[in-house]
């Protein structure tokens, strides 16, 4: 029986996150449904609960280091594990790992990694150096790929597939509506809904800006508004900030979703407004138009990817071009729709080629 040690950003919390473990693990499992998974998790009994797989706390080194030598691969993503925007100490503790288990002679994959900004030189070092130690590199996009590759990291294969979470598949409808109904949530398919991912970074005015955009999408199109948090408790908060400013009513998910639920519910959307990645790329996988706010360069790069606009910036809002874009993306949501549906097939076949890489490392084929 093979077993997998995954290392990334789990039990926090975040959907996103979430997602991909979701999805790492049912790919594994898809193509070997005796490997045995363990994920390093903030909160093993959430992680145990959530994916039904395995998992010890992340920072308690001597369940780390058992399950590195009880473990045939070790994975380190996926996710944007490696850059020092959102935390400084995110390199040296993935990396750690990686050490780790190279040291043990352990097989380790970079699995679907979003890379960079690295802006410290040090971990720019440690990238170059731990990096080129690794046995495959796969990266969720080729902006990820140019960035390891001017970081210095050569050695392994290095592989551009996409983000795991997109060979996820929604919950049905009636458990759907039975969830939003417990959140007392009602869907009317006669009005347009628009679903909004806020995180904080200091928007400062630019909530006022997201507010009246709110407001002038929910007057003019009789549009309603739904705020979607990814992550308890920090994005409800900031979506509630935004509500406030609001004159018109809107409602906000009061509770987490797990992944294949958000999912769902994204894709009831008619247009998702979205500053968390994996709001967007719910979104995408569902056919809903997208328009993106960039508080990070990953945002920027997904949108690119599946040719969708940008608002700009937290800081560069301006009140009438993020209403101008609104109201276009609303007018041409069915042909937007067509194209995102055509991209996601691709982007699926993409997600699942990691593990079938993964599993090639596993049994000795890479």
């Amino acid at each position: 029986m093979h077993k997998v040690l995954v290392s990334g950003y789990y039990g926090f919390g975040n959907t996103g996150d979430e997602a991909i473990l979701e999805a790492i693990a049912e790919s594994l499992k898809k193509l070997n449904n005796s490997i045995q998974i363990t994920a390093l998790s903030a909160d093993p009994e959430m992680t145990r609960k959530l994916h039904g797989i395995s998992a010890v706390k992340r920072t308690s080194p001597l369940s780390i280091l058992k399950e590195i030598i009880a473990s045939d691969l070790v994975i380190s993503g996926g996710g944007g594990l490696l850059q020092d925007v959102t935390s400084s100490r995110s390199i040296p503790y993935y990396l750690m790992i990686v050490y780790m288990a190279k040291k043990m002679g352990k097989k380790v994959m970079f699995y679907a990694n979003g890379v960079g900004p690295v802006y410290r030189d040090i971990n720019k070092r440690m990238i170059r150096l731990v990096g080129n130690t690794v046995d495959l590199i796969s990266v969720r996009d080729e902006h990820s790929k140019k960035e390891l590759e001017n970081l210095g990291v050569k050695k392994p294969p290095l592989v551009v597939t996409a983000d795991p979470a997109f060979v996820l598949e929604p919950i049905k409808d009636e458990e759907g509506f039975s969830i939003l109904n417990q959140q007392k949530i009602v869907l009317d398919d006669s009005r347009i809904k628009v679903g909004i991912s806020l995180r904080p970074w200091n928007l400062g005015r630019s909530r006022e800006i997201i507010a009246g955009a709110c407001d002038y999408v929910s007057k003019t199109f009789g549009a309603d508004i739904i705020f979607l948090p990814m992550q308890f408790p920090k994005d409800f908060y900031e979506s509630l900030e935004v509500m406030k400013l609001m004159k018109n009513r809107a409602h906000i998910l009061e509770k987490p979703m797990s992944p294949r639920e958000l999912l769902w519910l994204s894709g009831k959307m008619d247009l998702i407004f979205g500053m968390r990645l994996h709001a967007l790329i719910f979104g995408a996988m569902m056919g809903v138009p997208l328009l993106g706010l960039i508080y990070d360069p990953k945002v920027e790069h997904f949108l690119d990817m599946v040719n969708q606009p940008s608002a700009g910036k937290p800081g560069e809002l301006d009140i009438i071009k993020l209403c101008s874009l609104f109201e276009e993306a609303l007018k041409h949501k069915e042909e937007t729709r067509n194209l995102l549906l055509n991209v996601k097939e691709e982007l699926k076949d993409k997600a699942f080629y990691n593990a079938v890489l993964a599993m090639e490392l596993l049994e000795g084929h890479i």
